[in-house]
């Protein structure tokens, strides 16, 4: 075949470390568009990001020349000075953590896992973030890891 084709989405999620201070409310918007930003800078467009503050979702279309973990390290790099731009003061020891959830996504679940991350506040009023994690990874098949490490 002579051309890539290909339709990657990805559904990714990633906490602040358990020190770090929540994203205030009045930054959070003006991270998602850097972060869609960002992606877009790397050719994997972001159709969503949102969160509650202390952990990100999003949901991206990756590029066939991208890793996933490449771009998941550019979104935090940038974002975590983004954010210390922001306020030096209040977000000096913000920190992402090392991990990272990212599931593939099919096109006939790309409405369902945009209006999912779209409604993160309110999901979050019913759902805790370790049961809203671990039911990620049941849905997506991942059965061998260690929420230990996850956590931390």
């Amino acid at each position: 075949m002579s051309q890539t084709l290909c339709n990657l989405l990805i559904h990714g999620v990633f906490h602040k470390k358990g020190t770090a201070p929540n994203i205030r409310k009045d930054d959070q918007q003006r991270l998602h568009s850097f972060i869609q930003q960002t992606c877009k800078t790397h050719q994997c467009p972001c159709l969503i990001v949102n969160g509650p503050g202390d952990h990100l979702h999003f949901l991206v279309v990756l590029s066939p020349n991208m890793a996933l973990s490449h771009l998941v390290g550019e979104i935090k790099r940038t974002s975590t000075l983004f954010l210390k731009e922001c306020d030096a003061t209040y977000y000096r020891r913000f920190q992402w953590q090392s991990g990272y959830g990212g599931f593939t996504v099919s096109e006939r679940l790309r409405d369902a896992v945009y209006n999912y991350i779209a409604h993160q506040e309110e999901h979050h009023k019913r759902n805790s973030v370790q049961d809203e994690f671990e039911l990620l990874l049941k849905n997506a098949g991942v059965i061998r890891y260690e929420s230990r490490y996850y956590w931390q």
